[in-house]
């Protein structure tokens, strides 16, 4: 499929954090903390076995920092089990690319961890976790395929994260069902598409639905647990609400498929917040009283994770940031340092990319830089549009319109968009939760 200028954006971002809760014991305060982590995306360091220049060929394509994921999570894990949190929420995307490696290594270096503190941990596939082609080791100038996970694998592997104690699992999918608390239950949906992801053409889908048959297993969960007079929370990998404006349309592959028919469906079985991850993107999104509280990746900057306490009738949502690892970096640069460096360098020339040929190249760097700009406040959330980004998107438009009239339009008004932040705020939040 030819790109377009609509193809442009891949990769994450910047944001804010603030103090760490403090551990909550719901039993004596009415009160229950969990912690959020969406697309930790772990590279097993067996995969790499020579560096060169397949590895950096990937890195061009798919602006992560793998090399780095297992000291990401190493710090992430380390903080949320300083907090104490009752329990974890991964929103998908484990591993790099559904190596089995890899997702054994995210079980036995990470997870049991949680597990041998007490503290539940709960998992989603991602589009990059289950029967991929993309799963590979890197020597040297030579990449070679290496076993990836079945969905029945990931099940078993995953069995003390979520499948195993599972009150119902869904037939057709790797959903299920879980109780987190007397009063909570979790809905976890897998909305993946990895059975059609294609071995012959080296084609991983991106995109996300939900089977007809797991529509009706969540309306039966749902419908159970409410008259029983639990709240019911969600989570799915893809998003389920537009966060911006024209993102259905831009990157619709980031959006479960018919989102707005599914909100609807949400919202009638009264599943009113859902956990999302996918984009990388620190993001709250509200539609017909849905919430979908989308979590950035851990790999990609600012390299975030959520730590949230539940109340009686409120959720009360923190943003946190990883600012230290345990891994030398370039001109002892700190993560946040390197992690915006690697993403800002290379973002404008894969934007580049997108423009026509035609197009002066001084034209398309000086409107790539804006984009980024952008794209890098809006995945940073709680975007403040300026009159100077309102001036830059201007001037780059005009130099565009000069060679293509409808580049300019879709530059100018995706520029916009990706800076109109839509309530609630994204990294500091409050939003309602009742059954």
């Amino acid at each position: 499929m030819k790109k377009t200028i609509f193809n442009w954006i891949i990769c994450p971002l910047f944001f804010f954090s603030t103090p760490l809760l403090a551990a909550v014991n719901s039993d004596e305060t009415g009160e229950t903390s969990f912690a959020v982590l969406s697309d930790i995306h772990v590279m097993c360091p067996a995969l790499l076995i020579k560096d060169g220049a397949a590895f950096e060929h990937y890195l061009v394509n798919d602006r992560k920092l793998l090399k780095e994921s297992p000291a990401l999570m190493e710090t992430a894990v380390e903080e949320i089990l300083k907090a104490h949190p009752r329990f974890v929420l991964i929103c998908g995307d484990l591993t790099k690319d559904g190596e089995a490696v890899s997702h054994h290594y995210v079980v036995d270096k990470y997870l049991v961890r949680f597990k041998q503190a007490g503290i539940k941990v709960y998992v989603i596939p991602g589009n990059h976790d289950v029967n991929n082609p993309h799963a590979v080791c890197f020597d040297g100038d030579s990449v070679k395929r290496v076993p990836t996970f079945t969905p029945d694998e990931f099940a078993r592997c995953y069995a003390d994260y979520g499948y195993g104690n599972a009150i119902a699992h869904d037939k057709v999918s790797l959903s299920y069902v879980s109780q987190l608390t007397d009063s909570i239950r979790l809905i976890a949906i897998d909305d993946c598409r990895y059975e059609d992801n294609d071995y012959k053409k080296d084609v991983c889908v991106t995109g996300g639905r939900i089977k007809p048959e797991t529509l009706a297993f969540i309306k039966e969960q749902a419908r159970e647990a409410h008259e029983k007079g639990y709240k019911v929370i969600a989570m799915m990998h893809h998003g389920l609400v537009s966060h911006w404006k024209w993102q259905d349309k831009a990157m619709p592959e980031y959006l479960v498929d018919h989102w707005k028919k599914q909100v609807k469906f949400f919202k009638k079985n009264n599943i009113r917040i859902i956990f999302t991850g996918h984009f990388h993107s620190q993001d709250i999104a509200e539609r017909h009283r849905v919430y979908d509280v989308e979590t950035g990746s851990t790999v990609t900057y600012p390299c975030p994770y959520r730590l949230i306490t539940i109340g009686k009738n409120q959720m009360n949502i923190h943003s946190h940031r990883i600012e230290h690892i345990d891994c030398k970096l370039p001109d002892n640069e700190s993560i946040q340092q390197f992690a915006f460096r690697f993403l800002r360098n290379e973002m404008p020339a894969m934007i580049v990319k997108m423009f026509p040929a035609s197009l002066p190249d001084s034209c398309k760097m000086g409107a790539a830089k804006v984009v980024t700009d952008a794209y890098v406040a809006n995945l940073a959330g709680d975007e403040h549009y300026t009159q100077q980004d309102k001036k830059e998107i201007k001037t780059a438009a005009k130099r565009l319109r000069h060679y293509s009239w409808k580049n300019a339009y879709i530059f100018s008004h995706l520029s916009k968009y990706l800076w109109n932040d839509q309530r609630p705020q994204d990294n500091k939040c409050i939003i309602p939760f009742v059954k």
